[in-house]
């Protein structure tokens, strides 16, 4: 026995159960780290990829023919996407003028009144991914020669921006004739003039 004040010597193997026994704790820890690591890592993947599953894009182009009286001018509307297309908000403008209705541009134009065209909405739609089938939304069809011709003419007067979101609220921007969208946080139509046909 100890006698008081004297110390208790610490037995060498002792030391070696602790430092063991802290050494495969700290082990189990970082294991335990880095599999979470791992998890959330591939959890922002699967995330990525279930975005880029239902990712659309918009384009917006046309289709002429001067030598027929059917279909002369198409102004098309195509999601070249994989996924729906939520059309939030629609502008058109001729020489920076917003325009409302088809019936405004064909009036801007100079377009004879029997200008015999098919018109189709835009805003508020759902556009489908145009993967396997054919979805292009003919916004406009002109069957007029002299009017398809003056749509031709106009072309680069011609701006339309179109705002739209994927199923998970992210939002882009197409343009006229660019191949190309802008993300954006949301639609915004504070202060323009929407197309409402």
């Amino acid at each position: 026995m100890n006698q008081p004040g004297q110390e208790t010597p610490i037995s060498s193997h002792r030391i070696d159960r602790v430092s063991a026994s802290n050494v495969g704790s700290a082990l189990a820890l970082a294991v335990s780290v880095f599999a979470l690591a791992i998890g959330a890592y591939q959890t922002r993947l699967m995330q990525g990829q279930a975005r880029a599953s239902v990712w659309p894009f918009l384009s917006i182009g046309y289709t002429y023919s001067s030598n027929t009286d059917a279909n002369g001018f198409i102004w098309t509307i195509v999601n070249n996407g994989v996924g729906p297309a939520k059309v939030e908000s629609v502008t058109l403008s001729l020489d920076g003028k917003p325009m409302k209705r088809w019936d405004d541009v064909l009036a801007a134009l100079g377009a004879p009144q029997d200008s015999n065209s098919a018109m189709s909405s835009i805003s508020g739609e759902v556009i489908p991914p145009d993967t396997n089938r054919e979805t292009t939304i003919p916004a406009i069809k002109i069957n007029s020669r002299e009017a398809a011709s003056l749509f031709k003419q106009a072309e680069a007067r011609f701006r339309m921006d179109i705002c739209y979101c994927s199923v998970y609220d992210e939002c882009w921007i197409a343009h006229w004739q660019k191949a190309r969208v802008d993300p954006v946080g949301q639609c915004d139509t504070t202060g323009t003039v929407q197309f409402e046909q």
